[in-house]
């Protein structure tokens, strides 16, 4: 079994307060939440905050709350860090789980057999996680004495550049040893689980990405909501998935 870790700390100067702003009619941390009750193979399902308002609807919400200390809430501070603290606190003496499934708040657009299938993938296999991870399409370079430096060879097309991904946020399940032991969500060897961009879209840091994300939520709801956690979807999923999440086309 797994426990699920939604890290919600009350700071954040980009977007004030957007982990308990409306999103879709409720507070954004909550839709993590309900996604982790949705989920069979998570038992027990936490959020760590440093935040009192926070913690009052994160627990109305039913999940167990574990308060973290300041020093583990600050800009600086990792996500590795509150999520080790929550593990400690909430399982003491007590025997881990094998994995710990982290669902950012602000990463809404995900659906509970997506979740399902990220722990199936990290109990079937042996990497220290699973991360799921995006195709980009854009072509990078750095801005170097005022100019434009690519880090590709121009005039190259874009789909004829060797395929790059990126870690999108959206889920990371890890060895709860590991992140106990080394305070690392990531370890050596880790297993890609590749998602549609639009899923990954769904990572709100500004306002804009927050009218985004609530777009897109609204729109493709009931496709999300057709992402059911079932047997029967894990064993047909596994078979037409593959390693990556295309729901969307």
């Amino acid at each position: 079994m797994a426990v699920a870790i939604i890290p919600a700390r009350g700071g954040s100067k980009r977007l004030p307060g957007k982990n308990i702003r409306p999103f879709a009619g409720k507070p954004l941390l909550v839709h993590s939440v309900e996604l982790a009750q949705r989920v069979r193979a998570v038992d027990r399902i936490l959020v760590t905050t440093d935040d009192a308002k926070t913690a009052q609807i994160a627990a109305e919400a039913g999940a167990e709350v574990v308060m973290r200390p300041a020093e583990l809430s600050t800009d600086h501070s990792t996500t590795a860090s509150a999520i080790r603290h929550a593990l400690t606190t909430a399982y003491g003496a007590a025997a881990l789980p094998n994995a710990v499934v982290t669902l950012q708040p602000n990463c809404p657009l995900r659906s509970a057999a997506m979740v399902a299938d990220a722990i199936r993938r990290f109990e079937e296999g042996d990497a220290d996680s699973v991360v799921s991870v995006t195709l980009g399409r854009h072509k990078l370079g750095t801005i170097e004495g005022g100019c434009f430096v690519p880090r590709y060879r121009t005039g190259t097309r874009s789909q004829d550049m060797a395929p790059e991904y990126y870690e999108n946020g959206v889920i990371y399940v890890s060895s709860a040893r590991m992140v106990v032991e080394r305070e690392d969500l990531f370890g050596a060897r880790m297993t890609p689980m590749v998602i549609d961009e639009l899923y990954a879209l769904g990572d709100i840091d500004t306002e804009l990405d927050f009218r985004v994300a609530e777009f897109l939520f609204h729109a493709y709801r009931a496709k999300f909501e057709e992402e059911k956690d079932s047997p029967e979807d894990a064993a047909s999923g596994r078979a037409q998935r593959g390693n990556s999440w295309t729901s969307f086309g």
